[in-house]
């Protein structure tokens, strides 16, 4: 939990449940995993969340444990940031962990209900469960999420005059999003995310791991359903595998043409490389795409891209920043 990140799309993160499991290839270099096995010793914040493994060839890797723990302590933190923020939503766990019972999850939402003046951005690879549990109503007709902020409003020190804790759902300062990583996860996870109510509906292609075509998942011309936001992102960090510029080019476009915002977070390790090969001006690792994928045969037809680090790479896509958000403008205030 941070009142600041580096995350470029958010103000803050918040982290009210920890803890995850690798649901697909995206998830292999995951920080958060790393981050949480590093510090799984006794009385440390990952003890029992993930651990450090040993790989067949000897090297160390690092395994969630499949356990999930709630943070009674983050819990109303938002509660307490009067400036408005754009707040990431559980970014060392999945919201919607098949371990997270509902009754974690109606306390999580009671609080974004009873800060109104934040925008929560919660990002899941489990979007089946997003909209089994944001359609669900109690045997009274009622979102069981409302009534516990209703009592949280009533028997704490917050007051919510601009939210109808009755009938306010989906919560309007709530984005709901799913993160892909190639055409199968998204032909996978995004049918469900457009099927489950939210004010603003996301993904996020980090890391990129193929091209994707969103197809009927942008909005129509005519009756404008479909993704409001499309985030895009390298991977980074040790092991990160290269994401071919076409990639999120491709996604541009088509986010261009939809009206679509498209946010395009960085590169990641790698990033194209053109001039620096051609004139050795550098000498840093590079890979080229080829027929046959990624190689580091230089005499494979291709478009090269340098190892060059995170900070390096940037996140210039053909020269231009993209900071889109649904509404116009980045909506960040730094």
């Amino acid at each position: 939990m941070a009142d600041r990140t580096p995350i470029e799309w958010a103000d803050a993160t918040w982290n009210p449940i920890i803890g995850c499991s690798r649901v697909s290839e995206g998830c292999r270099n995951c920080y958060a995993e790393v981050m949480a096995a590093r510090f799984s010793k006794p009385g440390q914040w990952g003890e029992g969340l993930a651990q450090i493994v040993r790989k067949p060839d000897g090297s160390a890797d690092h395994r969630w444990t499949g356990k999930v723990r709630f943070n009674e302590r983050a819990l109303d933190q938002p509660l307490r940031w009067r400036k408005p923020r754009r707040i990431f939503v559980c970014s060392t766990s999945d919201l919607f962990h098949e371990g997270v019972p509902d009754e974690w999850l109606d306390r999580v939402f009671a609080v974004m209900a009873l800060a109104p003046w934040h925008t929560f951005m919660v990002l899941t690879k489990r979007p089946e469960r997003a909209r089994e549990y944001l359609n669900r109503r109690d045997e009274r007709g009622r979102w069981p999420a409302m009534d516990y902020a209703a009592l949280m409003a009533a028997t704490g020190s917050w007051s919510t005059p601009a939210l109808d804790l009755r009938e306010g759902w989906p919560l309007p300062n709530v984005w709901l999003g799913t993160s892909i990583e190639d055409q199968a996860t998204a032909d996978a996870r995004i049918p469900h995310l457009l099927a489950t109510a939210a004010a603003v509906r996301f993904v996020s292609a980090e890391p990129l791991l193929g091209p994707v075509d969103l197809g009927g998942y942008l909005p129509d011309l005519d009756c404008g359903d479909g993704l409001d936001l499309v985030i895009v992102g390298g991977e980074s960090g040790p092991g990160a595998r290269p994401m071919h510029p076409d990639w999120p080019r491709a996604l541009r476009d088509q986010c261009v043409a939809a009206g679509t915002a498209f946010f395009f977070k960085q590169w990641g390790e790698w990033a194209p490389a053109a001039g620096w090969y051609e004139d050795h001006q550098v000498s840093l690792p590079l890979r080229v795409w080829g027929p046959n994928g990624w190689t580091d045969d230089g005499r494979v037809d291709g478009e090269w891209l340098a190892r060059a680090g995170k900070k390096a790479a940037g996140r210039l896509l053909d020269g231009k920043v993209w900071d889109q958000m649904p509404g116009g403008g980045d909506g960040l205030d730094r």
